[in-house]
């Protein structure tokens, strides 16, 4: 079936969207008549089973119809009317979006320039429009160009978030992230590119890392040197003194703070990818095991399923165990009870929950907000980082967390994705 306009396009993912533009450019002129030959043609049909036979099916009854109620000219004025419906909405959403689009040609010349470009580049629209876009780019070693993009392009290959180095009108550099796709899918005259600037948070990165670095190094020297003297000295007292317990639980404290901001800075790496298929079966046994013979004073009961697989960060047993020593280190009973209870998805669900509750006095809120949003201000703010690492590793496992907790005690409710 061809439409003596327009004849029929190459179907794609976006003829629904058309197709819309038509629907809602013949509702605006009243030609009702066309709409309901539309659904009645279709509803005649045979079952379509999928999304894109759907498309393609409706799309055709819209030309049909066009074709065997309007005039040339009325097919016209509503196709033009569908395509500037399009535009504008495709001109909206392109001003609005919050990183850099441009569009050049098969020569590389800018032909579209964005108000996000604008701000990324420091080059207004008008400087840009007619001009290379290699203009903005740098060659910076172990980064991709504007050739080699538009190179890659060519030989079919998808640019899909490629490191990129760009430079502005006063010489300064930028870190960037590059998507690009052709302009057409047949042949490379074109291309759409967007770019997402990343030089303060690979800028961050790097200082965090060189922070976190600089200060492991430091406290295991530090402590180093301290438990050698703390050595001497205890030849010198009884066995027995608590002060050289309390020193000792401080020092192993600093230690493993240190290893917790080691994991917080590899979590934090944006570039990291992770994760892996854990059995919470397994991960919940060990690290209850540990904390029996941590604390033997308190009381654990346990419900768990024969397994239960979860998607999850390489350090997802380190959030579980946090919780569990959580539950337990803040209990002052003389027996803290502990109840762990894992429930494997349903039927049709996607996502594993674990149910950590304790009969301690109850979470402070700002813990409890550290759990849900990761958020504290300059006076309230939590007491330490096991709470955070636990916040951050669930949200780099795409899972969820949440909290309820008063008098009675305190749970903690984790879900996490299955494979």
């Amino acid at each position: 079936m061809r439409h003596p306009v327009l004849g029929l396009p190459k179907m794609s993912g976006s003829t629904d969207q058309i197709a819309g533009a038509v629907f809602r450019a013949l509702t605006q002129r009243g030609h009702d008549e066309v709409q309901r030959a539309v659904v009645d043609a279709y509803a005649e049909a045979d079952e379509v089973s999928d999304r894109a036979g759907l498309s393609r099916t409706m799309f055709a009854e819209l030309l049909d119809a066009l074709d065997r109620h309007l005039d040339s000219e009325q097919q016209v004025d509503v196709l033009t009317a569908a395509v500037r419906g399009l535009v504008d909405r495709f001109a909206t959403v392109v001003d609005a979006a919050p990183v850099a689009i441009c569009v050049v040609d098969g020569d590389g010349v800018v032909q579209l320039w964005n108000p996000a470009a604008e701000r990324t580049f420091d080059r207004d629209r008008s400087s840009m429009i007619g001009r290379s876009f290699a203009t903005v780019w740098a060659d910076d070693e172990g980064t991709i160009t504007l050739a080699e993009c538009l190179g890659r392009l060519r030989d079919g290959e998808a640019i899909v978030g490629a490191e990129a180095t760009l430079r502005r009108p006063d010489g300064s550099l930028l870190d960037a992230q590059v998507w690009a796709a052709p302009l057409d899918e047949d042949r490379i005259d074109g291309a759409t590119f967007l770019v997402h600037d990343v030089t303060e948070r690979r800028a961050r990165r790097q200082r965090l890392a060189v922070l976190n670095r600089v200060l492991r190094h430091n406290i295991r020297n530090e402590v180093n040197v301290a438990a050698g003297h703390l050595d001497r000295l205890a030849t010198r007292v009884p066995d027995d003194d608590p002060s050289l317990r309390i020193v000792r639980e401080r020092l192993d404290t600093i230690v493993e703070l240190g290893e917790t901001a080691r994991r917080i800075e590899r979590i934090a790496d944006d570039d990291r990818t992770d994760t892996a298929t854990f059995d919470l079966v397994d991960v919940l046994t060990d690290r209850i095991g540990r904390l029996r013979r941590e604390a033997p004073a308190a009381s654990v009961s346990v419900t768990l399923p024969d397994r239960a697989p979860a998607v999850g960060h390489e350090f997802l047993p380190d959030a579980f165990g946090n919780v569990l020593e959580n539950a337990v280190e803040h209990n002052d009973a003389d027996r803290p009870h502990v109840a762990v209870e894992l429930v494997p998805p349903g039927t049709d669900g996607d996502r594993v929950s674990v149910r950590i509750a304790d009969d301690g006095p109850g979470l402070p809120p700002v813990e409890r907000r550290v759990l849900r949003t990761a958020e504290e201000t300059q006076l309230t703010h939590s007491t330490g980082l096991g709470l955070w690492l636990t916040n951050w590793i669930v949200r780099a496992s795409s899972g969820r967390i949440d909290v309820a907790s008063d008098d009675a005690g305190t749970t903690v409710v984790i879900e996490l994705p299955t494979p």
